[in-house]
């Protein structure tokens, strides 16, 4: 079948099920939902099985010499084991705790898609990406109306499957590092040669390595991050302030050097997994102005012409950084010496 006919199926699905569209303002809610995970559309499956193999045999033909295992094809079904869409306008909070006043962990955008993992007392417990936690039930599509609402909304795109890959400027590792992207994440696929996905990266053209590293599939985009994550890693690092610096130390609690300070912290508080030198850590994330540096954001040093120093960013105008075995771990001003460069690392 054709994509369009793909589509055409898809709104003859929807049309067939009631799509409420609700309030992202979970709070405002006051009656509990039936709650149900309904049953599949009826053939659903036997044509996604279909559109999977023809996307097999079509990527065949494209890998450029890859092998089936190293790239991997797919439609939600493969992503998804028990599908949950949000069907709020804005976008559905991901809370800590089934409560209403629990620390919001990520968000499900209109129409980005989770795992149902149980339901209690109304709300759900999901997982996306590389989040997990309870949304409310009353925003969250389950079963046949999840199912119309991904077929219909589907689009080609790369999903990671590991830890952290970098995204680069160019198909080959010489080439600059403009970022990162993570396990669970999803990126417009634009196409593949010898092992090099094409994608759109935050409005731009990138490429990232993906044998065995990704699935490209017909899917929809899952949970983002809470932005509140940039709030727990910074103070997460000032907990360390007066632990002693170490030359080669890697853990703030007995003495860390500057990277090893860094790379601690963002692992921790943040799940970003970093370089161990300061140099390596120069070349991840993407590069920023100062003037758009926000807390969590790491500032490099150089003596000379090669970057020795690392810091982070906490706001207003101040840095936390392993200074030296003099100061230890302490908070400085950004300024105190001319950065070399900015990079965030943190989505």
């Amino acid at each position: 079948m054709t994509d369009k006919a793909w589509k055409v199926l898809g709104f003859a699905i929807t049309c067939g099920c009631a799509v409420w569209i609700g309030t992202a303002d979970v709070q405002a809610a006051k009656s509990e939902p039936s709650l149900k995970t309904g049953s599949p559309v009826a053939g659903i499956s036997v044509y996604m099985d279909q559109y999977q193999e023809s996307m097999k045999r079509e990527g065949s033909k494209e890998t450029a010499g890859l092998t089936q295992e190293k790239m991997r094809y797919g439609t939600f079904n493969l992503i998804f084991q028990n599908l949950g869409v949000s069907v709020a306008e804005d976008s559905l909070n991901i809370r800590k705790e089934p409560k209403n006043d629990a620390e919001i962990v990520g968000k499900l955008k209109n129409h980005a898609g989770s795992t149902v993992l149980s339901e209690e007392n109304g709300w759900y417990k999901i997982k996306s990406g590389q989040v997990t936690g309870y949304v409310y039930g009353k925003y969250l599509a389950t079963g046949q109306e999840a199912r119309a609402i991904a077929y219909y909304d589907m689009r080609l795109l790369l999903r990671v499957n590991t830890e952290t890959l970098r995204v680069r400027s160019k198909p080959n590792t010489d080439s600059e590092v403009l970022g990162r992207v993570h396990e669970g994440e999803t990126y417009p696929f634009i196409s593949h040669c010898e092992g090099w996905a094409k994608i759109l990266y935050k409005g731009q053209t990138a490429y990232a390595y993906v044998p065995e590293n990704a699935t490209v599939a017909y899917t929809i985009p899952e949970a983002e991050k809470s932005s509140d994550l940039r709030s727990q890693v910074v103070n997460y690092a000032v907990g360390f302030v007066g632990n002693p610096y170490q030359w080669g130390g890697t853990n703030p609690n007995t003495g860390a050097d500057c990277s090893g300070f860094i790379q601690y912290v963002m692992e921790h508080a943040a799940g970003v997994h970093l370089d161990r030198t300061s140099r390596q850590q120069a070349e991840e994330g993407e590069t920023i102005p100062a003037s758009s540096m926000e807390p969590g954001d790491l500032l490099f040093y150089a003596s000379g012409r090669q970057i020795d120093h690392v810091a982070m960013y906490i706001g207003k105008g101040k840095i936390v950084h392993a200074a030296n075995r003099r100061s230890g771990i302490k908070i400085s001003s950004w300024n105190y010496r001319k950065p070399v460069t900015i990079r965030r690392v943190i989505p």
